[in-house]
């Protein structure tokens, strides 16, 4: 059956209500966590109440402050041009399928190296591995396991890369792995060998950068709702996030305070490696458009971050009106495996298959019902 519009019609105005109603929250709630933002700004106490909140709720995820005032703005820096070596890795996956005629996985990743004021054409390596057939991974696992081989391809690329001007590699998504799935197998491996290429690129002293678009996280908001005495199950009930902060505060091109982060990860880290971030408005004037970039405590000093903001606004305009780092957008172009390429690696399986004498076998009946259109 189609899609019954005559039942969505009642639903979309009650929608639009909602929409309204959630609209409106969120604008009176973005305008106290920002005077509260302002005010705490300038307290003295402010560490010392944070740290008195935590020691009662050590698990929260929440911001932390760092060496400046909390709500510190930084413009745009004037960007020479200087050559700067960017690194960005990104990776795609084929899930296994049962109803394929034969279930296999495959990660694919690819780094870009472009050098900027160079003229320089882009340098692309790509790296493609498939999974073993005997214990093929669950969809969770095999995201966990692309996101590991990733970093490790990105921090063994850029420790052979030249070190005589300025080197960053940069990642779409955060810089921390989540492995809380209880029934995950292997994740301690994986992250272990996560932890290990952060640590590869900070002994070459290459900052490894997370880029988040569009982020929904509320580590800042968090942290204002715990020096108010507020718990997690109090907070943000209509689902707010850092943004409606950060785009009030920030103008274009501009960048808030370093932020340091209470998580269960950084709690295992030592303290260069712990996880900090900062947020850029990367849009124009009356059209914010919020992003957070995460670097490691090494790197997380006033040279490093200025050197890293100026260069990621200057990826961001390539793209002209929708503003994203290029250099990330073309990392994703040449890790994405393409439907053609995935029946061609299919194809290959099954004539391997032949070769050694067995019978290639047929997709399911349900899929070959789909491809033929029946319903």
């Amino acid at each position: 059956m189609p899609v019954n519009y005559e039942q969505l019609r009642t639903q979309m105005k009650d929608a639009g209500k909602t929409l309204r109603l959630r609209h409106d929250a969120f604008s009176r709630a973005a305008e106290q966590y920002e005077k509260q933002l302002l005010a705490e700004a300038g307290s003295g106490t402010l560490r010392e109440r944070l740290e008195t909140a935590l020691a009662d709720k050590s698990e929260t995820r929440c911001a932390l402050p760092m060496t400046e005032a909390i709500d510190a703005v930084h413009p745009l820096p004037p960007m020479p041009p200087v050559q700067i070596r960017l690194l960005a890795c990104d990776g795609s996956q084929i899930s296994p399928s049962r109803h394929d005629e034969i279930s296999f996985g495959l990660i694919n990743a690819a780094v870009i190296e472009i050098i900027t004021h160079s003229g320089k054409t882009p340098r692309i390596i790509t790296r493609t591995k498939l999974l073993p057939f005997d214990d093929l991974p669950s969809e969770n696992l095999l995201g966990v396991q692309r996101d590991a081989a990733e970093k490790r391809f990105l921090a063994e690329t850029a420790a052979a890369a030249g070190k005589e001007i300025p080197v960053f590699a940069l990642c779409d998504g955060p810089l921390e792995l989540f492995t809380d799935t209880p029934d995950m197998k292997d994740q301690d491996l994986l992250k272990a060998e996560y932890l290990e290429a952060l640590s590869q690129l900070a002994r070459s002293r290459i900052p490894a950068v997370g880029y988040i678009d569009r982020p929904r996280s509320d580590p800042v908001l968090r942290m204002l709702d715990l020096l108010r005495g507020k718990g997690d199950k109090e907070s943000k009930n209509i689902g707010a996030d850092d943004s409606m902060i950060f785009s009030r505060l920030l103008g274009p091109g501009e960048r808030s305070a370093i932020f340091g982060m209470n998580s269960r990860l950084n709690r295992e880290l030592n303290d260069e490696m712990k996880l900090c971030f900062f947020y850029l408005n990367i849009g124009k004037a009356g059209r914010p458009y919020i992003c957070r970039v995460e670097l490691p405590a090494w790197a997380a000093d006033e040279t490093i971050a200025d050197m890293l903001h100026g260069v990621l606004i200057e990826q961001c305009r390539i793209l002209g009106g929708h503003p994203y780092p290029f250099i990330l957008h073309r990392a994703h172009e040449c890790a994405v495996v393409t439907f053609a390429e995935k029946e061609e690696v299919k194809s290959m399986l099954l004539r391997e298959m032949a070769a050694n004498g067995l019978t290639p076998p047929e997709k399911s009946n349900k899929q070959i019902a789909k491809d033929l259109g029946i319903r």
